[in-house]
């Protein structure tokens, strides 16, 4: 791996060292860590409507599941509840600290560490399901996390996971808000790459998809969606960069209405993806 490459995979980690992804949504009643947790998965489901049901988290009952990439640990403590052998891997210590806390608040016990998607400890064909949502568009190497995937995975196992879409509503506000509102031109994916979460963060056509997964996963077809996600509807908690009145207002008055009628998933941010080894 590159010296660039090493030195982007650092501030990825260091930005989510900082805050754990969907902590924010239960950070007014974090005091109460069952209330936090409870606040994070109503807005979390909330949010990603379309979660659960591609996650399908029953499925896993009995199996083998590795999720990569786990934030607050929502989707990982609801494989523990079916009844699923889950193991999980994130890049940074805060993310494995706050699971390990939820799953001890439930008397439940699992296989957590820190982990890189692109340098996954496990031996070939290990795993029944592979899970990750909204996490291997920020690594560096996105195709290599695609590729440990699939070494890990049985034959016949499941791939399931969700990257950021190109074009989308939400890029092209990213656009609008830190390109020609701020008189600075660039592309779309530009913009994307400075500021959506952590530094470097892609978007995908779903060309590029299909491409990038399918010359890896090639026994069987991908099957690809995309759904408007928060940041195309702007109903997400904001971070501190957008507080104040004016984003208040803006918040208020956004035209989703419109976003949904008339542009609809077609422009949505969220792409999941999901095929067999």
């Amino acid at each position: 791996m590159s010296g660039i490459d090493l030195v982007a995979k650092e501030d990825v980690r260091n930005y989510w060292e900082r805050e754990v992804c969907g902590s924010r949504w239960g950070a007014a009643v974090e005091s109460d860590r069952t209330r936090f947790f409870d606040e994070i998965d109503k807005a979390r489901y909330q949010e990603d409507y379309m979660l659960a049901a591609f996650a399908n988290f029953v499925s896993g009952a009995g199996k083998r599941v590795l999720e990569v990439g786990l934030g607050t640990g929502a989707d990982f403590v609801r494989w523990v509840r079916a009844g699923a052998d889950v193991y999980g891997r994130d890049l940074t210590h805060a993310s494995v600290a706050l699971v390990k806390e939820r799953l001890i608040l439930e008397g439940r016990t699992a296989n957590l560490a820190v982990g890189d998607a692109e340098q996954l400890e496990f031996p070939d064909n290990f795993f029944d399901i592979y899970y990750s949502w909204g996490v291997l568009h920020h690594t560096p190497n996105t195709a290599q996390a695609f590729q440990e995937a699939y070494r890990v995975l049985k034959p016949g196992g499941t791939l399931k996971v969700m990257l950021y879409h190109y074009p989308s509503v939400g890029s092209f506000n990213v656009w609008l808000i830190h390109g020609p509102l701020r008189l600075h031109f660039c592309s779309a994916r530009e913009c994307v790459l400075q500021h959506v979460e952590s530094p470097g963060t892609r978007v995908y056509t779903i060309r590029q998809a299909r491409e990038m997964v399918g010359q890896i996963f090639r026994e069987h077809p991908l099957e690809i969606h995309t759904y408007l996600g928060s940041g195309d509807l702007f109903t997400q908690v904001r971070s501190p960069k957008y507080r104040g009145a004016f984003w208040d207002f803006a918040q208020k008055v956004y035209p989703r209405w419109f976003v949904k009628t008339l542009l609809g998933h077609r422009f949505g941010t969220v792409m999941t993806i999901t095929t067999t080894k």
